[in-house]
């Protein structure tokens, strides 16, 4: 972005005046203001005003289109130097794998990347995938000053366990790691339960439609299936 001001003999074109230039996803656009006066009825003086006027009101809307394009581009694609399998579509928060909260163990996490201060939200017996995922939001819309309207749409948007899965993979594959499929064990957690309830309220014909008691239902259900190993 860039305003720049020609006096009278400084190009060999002859312009002299203003010249607006600005670059918005690689395309670039520029406007000239130059003080030659249409006719000799508007003076000098007011012309220069009115050019120097229009010229600042074109900088400050490619600055203003500029900066909604890099918000757009900033909450709706990776960065691009996000690494193979880690995003989750746009930029501040990425998929990781590593150790927890208590160092002896693997978990997998969800990091918001503000530069030199990241922090990782675990999912693990303290927060399910779900809840890592709605921490790990809302902090990445205060550190980054994210309107709450697109907070909120993200909050949406929970990455399937299925995400880690390939992570896991990709690491263990290409990048020398050696995660034990046990690393992914909270990250099914939810996924594990609603079948359980599903499976419960199958084998109660309906029966019983309360969260509560399909959780009693589900966990006794396991218990028998543990006790006739």
């Amino acid at each position: 972005m860039a305003i720049n001001f020609y006096e009278k003999g400084a190009l060999s074109s002859g312009f002299h005046g203003w010249r607006v230039v600005a670059t918005i996803r690689g395309k670039r656009y520029q406007k000239y203001f130059p003080l030659k006066r249409p006719n000799t009825r508007i003076s000098q003086e007011l012309w220069h005003q009115y050019q120097e006027t229009r010229a600042r009101y074109y900088e400050a809307r490619y600055m203003a289109r500029s900066a909604a394009i890099q918000y757009l581009d900033f909450i709706n694609k990776d960065h691009p130097a996000t690494r193979s399998y880690r995003g989750v579509g746009f930029h501040g928060v990425t998929l990781g794998i590593g150790t927890g909260r208590n160092s002896a163990h693997e978990v997998c996490y969800f990091s918001v990347n503000k530069r030199g201060a990241a922090t990782k939200f675990y999912i693990d017996e303290k927060a399910t995938l779900s809840q890592a995922w709605e921490q790990a939001v809302s902090h990445w819309g205060e550190v980054y000053e994210i309107r709450q309207k697109d907070v909120v749409q993200k909050l949406k948007l929970v990455p399937s366990p299925d995400q880690f899965k390939m992570l896991r993979k990709h690491l263990n594959y290409r990048e020398g790691h050696d995660y034990s499929a046990s690393v992914l064990h909270h990250v099914y957690a939810e996924q594990r339960d609603q079948l359980e309830k599903q499976k419960a309220q199958q084998n109660t014909e309906g029966k019983l439609d309360r969260d509560e008691l399909l959780t009693m239902y589900a966990n006794l259900e396991r218990e028998m299936s543990e006790f006739r190993k």
